[in-house]
Order: C-alpha cells, then sequence, then structure tokens
C-alpha cells in the first residue's frame, strides 16, 4: 500500500516536471495546486514516520535499560575518547565511540547526551530527536532538560515545524531561564529570520561535564 501510495505520487510529480514549463497560465495554475497537495501529503508522511520512529526508538531504549548497568566513570576510555574527538569537531569518530559505551551502559545520561549532539552536528536528526527525547524524559537536572529541549527545538526548525520549536525552545528556558542559546533560537523563530542560525547547545554540554 505504501509503495503504491509513492508510485502514484511520484507519477503525478513526472507529470509535473515532464509539462510544466510548455503549459498555458491556466494549466501552470492547476499544477500548482497539484504540487501543493503533493507538499502536504508528503509533510503529513514525513510527521507521521517521525512519530513512529520515536516510539520504535523508545521501545529499543526500553529494552536496552532493562538490563541496567552501573553508571560508568567519567574517565571511562571509550567516553573519554568520544568526549575528545567531540571538542575537537570530529563528531563521526566522538559518535562511534559514545555508542560503544550506551552499548555497555544504556542509563549513561552524558554520553547519550554527547552521542545526541554528535548525531545533530552529522545532521542525523531523526537519531539525534530519538536520544533527546529519551534524555528529556529521564533527566532529573534542569540543565540536562534544557540541554534536550533547546535540541529538539533545533531539529523541529529543521523540518520547519517552526510551532513545534518554539514550544520546545519556550520548555528549554522554562527548565533554565539562563539559557542563551534557547533564548536566541527562540527569538530567531518567533521573529521569522529566513535563514535561523541555530544554536544546539555544545558550549553548554562542554560547560556542564567541566562543572
Amino acid at each position: 500500500m505504501i509503495r503504491q501510495c509513492f508510485a502514484t505520487m511520484n507519477e503525478v510529480l513526472d507529470e509535473l516536471i515532464l509539462h510544466y514549463s510548455q503549459a498555458s497560465n491556466d494549466q501552470k495554475s492547476d499544477f500548482r495546486q497539484q504540487w501543493d497537495m503533493l507538499k502536504s501529503l508528503s509533510d503529513d508522511i514525513i510527521e507521521l514516520w517521525l512519530q513512529f520512529e520515536d516510539k520504535m526508538g523508545h521501545f529499543r531504549d526500553l529494552q536496552q535499560a532493562s538490563a541496567a548497568a552501573p553508571e560508568p566513570c567519567m574517565s571511562h576510555d571509550a567516553f573519554s575518547k568520544g568526549h575528545g574527538y567531540f571538542k575537537l569537531q570530529m563528531f563521526g569518530q566522538a559518535s562511534a565511540h559514545l555508542e560503544e559505551v550506551l552499548a555497555a551502559y544504556p542509563d549513561f545520561l552524558c554520553g547519550r547526551l554527547f552521542l545526541a549532539m554528535s548525531l545533530m552536528h552529522l545532521s542525523r536528526w531523526g537519531e539525534a530527536q530519538r536520544h533527546f527525547l529519551l534524555i528529556a524524559a529521564m533527566a532529573d537536572e534542569s540543565r540536562v532538560q534544557a540541554i534536550a529541549f533547546n535540541a529538539l527545538g533545533c531539529i523541529q526548525a529543521v523540518y520547519a515545524h517552526l510551532d513545534k520549536a518554539q514550544a520546545y525552545f519556550a520548555k528549554a528556558l522554562d527548565a533554565d531561564p539562563g539559557f542563551g542559546d534557547a533564548r536566541h533560537n527562540l527569538e530567531s523563530v518567533c521573529q521569522g529570520h529566513e535563514q535561523i542560525q541555530l544554536h544546539f547547545g555544545s558550549a553548554e554540554l562542554n560547560a556542564l561535564v567541566q562543572a
């Protein structure tokens, strides 16, 4: 059923691409209406898929957490390497080591934070979102929650879901009113800047570990 839906959508879009440049003004108007319909369907599909993927990922995380292991110390070799690569902005290497940490210690929120942030910098938005949703639900410390909510807002802004982005940035500020990145992001989204410069919260995360 899903394949047939996409096949039909692709057929319609192929026709629009093929005929638009030679079409009359009236035909172009009709084509634009068809494109708007396709865009609306595409947005709905993406939104529903993201919600489903979040739930799938949450269940996977619950399975891992059921085999609870002791929290590792900050000198854990894989975490130290991952954190070091993160500070060097070598996010691919950082994520590889941090995934190793979480495989052994799924409840280690600090490791999950750095992994999620590394995935953000790699533009792996769906994976990062799954981790940040779990962090926001599990974290007791307000600064950790603020970092997670701010990151979730950034991801929604990337997907052009600006209302949801605003809500997450507001949650970040509720958790930590002094969080400058969340305030900047909220103001940028509310003002409707054409090219929003998002602040992920990487500096705040590094400061949290060093504190």
